[in-house]
């Protein structure tokens, strides 16, 4: 898998089809959420159709990417910011963003609206506060992966499950942090509705995680959006119901008009 410099980290990534040197080629940027990696896009990024040319990223203090996670939502938005520049990609990108790399994406569009062109939003709110658990575990690199387990539907097969799980004890959080990029004092509900990029929201009908409500309200919140309901999937989408979320996501970015409200 490549890696590149930015900052002080070593930025494991991955791009499939590698990345275009034509701008007329589209570009999709796809973040994990917390304790998550590039991996558990793996799964979705075999369903695409080839459309479009995707770059899925190892967060700082995830995955195989050095350092520890950032201090804020903002500084991760500013790294990606850095991640592209380090790219040389200089058009918008669609950004995907999944739970808490959601968040990280309105933060992003929010900072950076150049670098935007059209936004995915899954299992995310524009507020996120994490189980005190998830902090005591990241700190502690001990995961309750039975509990955590649990957060699947049964029907789930274990290999997703697994996929998913795996990543956790990758996570690498400062010892004396208080808070996961001190999500706990972001709150976005009201900066949001100044974006003015169309956006999906995806979200599963079961999330026990993120509840379905909060997309819900993410639609109110967004002026150009649409909402998309998973029947049956969990907070996992991307690895729960890879080929009905790739459909979901290519269908918006290519060929579905967003009309503002």
């Amino acid at each position: 898998m490549p890696s590149i410099k930015v900052a002080d980290f070593n930025v494991n990534y991955q791009a499939p089809q590698g990345i275009p040197q034509s701008d007329s080629k589209p570009i999709m940027l796809l973040v994990h959420g917390a304790g998550g990696s590039s991996r558990h896009w793996l799964p979705m990024l075999s369903q695409l159709n080839g459309d479009i040319f995707p770059i899925v990223v190892d967060l700082p203090g995830h995955g195989e990417t050095s350092g520890t996670v950032p201090n804020s939502v903002a500084a991760v938005a500013e790294f990606l910011d850095s991640f592209l520049t380090a790219l040389k990609i200089k058009q918008q990108v669609y950004y995907v963003g999944q739970s808490l790399g959601g968040l990280i994406g309105i933060q992003f569009a929010l900072n950076y609206p150049h670098r935007v062109e059209r936004l995915v939003l899954m299992t995310t709110a524009a507020k996120i506060q994490l189980h005190p658990d998830f902090l005591t575990s990241a700190l502690s690199g001990d995961w309750d992966l039975a509990t955590l387990r649990q957060s699947f539907a049964p029907e789930v097969p274990e290999a997703a499950k697994n996929l998913v799980l795996n990543e956790f004890k990758h996570t690498r959080l400062n010892s004396d942090a208080a808070d996961f990029m001190d999500v706990s004092s972001v709150d976005l509900s009201e900066a949001i509705a100044s974006l003015s990029i169309p956006t999906l929201i995806i979200t599963g009908a079961d999330d026990v995680i993120i509840s379905p409500r909060k997309s819900k309200l993410l639609l109110k919140q967004i002026p150009d959006a649409r909402l998309v309901n998973i029947p049956g999937a969990g907070h996992y989408l991307q690895v729960e119901e890879p080929t009905k979320v790739a459909k979901e996501i290519e269908g918006f970015l290519l060929r579905t008009p967003v009309v503002s409200r």
